[in-house]
């Protein structure tokens, strides 16, 4: 009975999938030996849990369909929806509206056919760090973002990851004062700025070329201080460049350059990034609302880079303090 025993308690050990922390940051965590499709009820809610504490997770060599990689995407977020369509359309997947072949080189996988993956200026000769669908007009930013990996380039290709719960963690009592009373007011326009080689500063002045109606129509306020979620205890910045037009307490010139101030004390600081770089069949889960991200330049590797984007749907509201 003994010996039974011991080898139960072996099998559940070897059967257990691995949680590491091989980053340079606590809030990314690598998990291995665990195949997404077949966990049970207990493995899920263990994963629940550590996505609460531990906003980016990387999962090793994944077998996932575009649908698959929707299903397992939706353990992460109790509110999912599926209305949300993908913003890059020509590259949807059919029949997965939650998912577009991205990255660089030409789209051949899962019914997106002989199509150039197109990027902007903004992504090829720098970084461009955001937060997917955050300043989009009645759109909630998703809580799951997620990139399964197809294709990766022998060099370079990684994505940067900082966490938006502890930059405002290392705010002292002051700053946190005056950040909790700011508004930010986005540009929903679905448009790609040109960013300088910070990956954050609009060097477009683009404010000064939108007419007072473009202006109205497609402005978005939120304030700059949030609960990601209705339950959670951790306040957390809400930032995202490449939509950014103004505060609303301030100019657009004087928004732009406390916005820079931002960015670079506080939120990209040395201590507060962690870089992933990609293998093949790798999927990463992340909390869109705690994290800002940003992928390399794709000029500094010439092989594809291709991957399954997700963005999910999500009932989830944003908590305001």
């Amino acid at each position: 009975m003994l010996f039974l025993f011991i080898a139960s308690l072996f099998l559940i050990c070897s059967e257990s999938f691995t949680i590491d922390f091989p980053y340079d940051v606590k809030f990314m965590a690598k998990i291995s030996n665990i195949n997404l499709l077949k966990i049970n009820e207990d493995e899920k809610s263990e994963l629940q849990y550590l996505f609460r504490t531990t906003p980016v997770l990387v999962f090793e060599n994944q077998e996932l369909t575009p649908k698959e990689h929707f299903e397992v995407s939706t353990i992460f977020d109790k509110n999912f929806n599926d209305k949300v369509m993908h913003p890059f359309k020509e590259t949807m997947v059919p029949g997965v509206n939650q998912v577009a072949i991205r990255g660089a080189g030409t789209a051949n996988h899962f019914g997106v056919n002989n199509v150039e993956i197109r990027n902007s200026n903004s992504f090829k000769y720098n970084e461009l760090w955001h937060q997917d669908l955050v300043g989009i007009k009645d759109v909630l930013p998703s809580v799951v973002s997620s990139m399964y990996m197809i294709k990766t380039p022998e060099k370079g290709g990684a994505t940067k990851f900082a966490s938006l719960e502890n930059s405002y963690e290392s705010l002292s009592l002051l700053h946190k004062s005056i950040y909790e009373k700011m508004e930010v007011i986005y540009y929903s326009k679905n448009i790609f700025p040109e960013i300088d080689f910070t990956g954050y500063c609009r060097i477009d002045k683009f404010w000064e070329k939108e007419s007072e109606e473009e202006y109205e129509k497609n402005k978005v306020e939120r304030p700059l201080i949030i609960y990601p979620s209705e339950d959670a205890t951790k306040k957390c910045f809400m930032m995202t460049p490449n939509r950014f037009y103004k505060f609303k307490e301030f100019s657009c010139v004087e928004s732009h350059e406390r916005m820079r101030h931002l960015m670079k004390n506080h939120i990209l600081t040395d201590n507060n990034i962690g870089s992933l770089h990609y293998k093949k069949k790798d999927l990463v889960i992340f909390n869109n609302r705690k994290i800002i991200h940003t992928s390399t330049p794709t000029q500094q590797y010439k092989e594809d880079r291709i991957m399954s984007l997700l963005f999910l749907g999500t009932n989830e509201p944003l908590k305001y303090l």
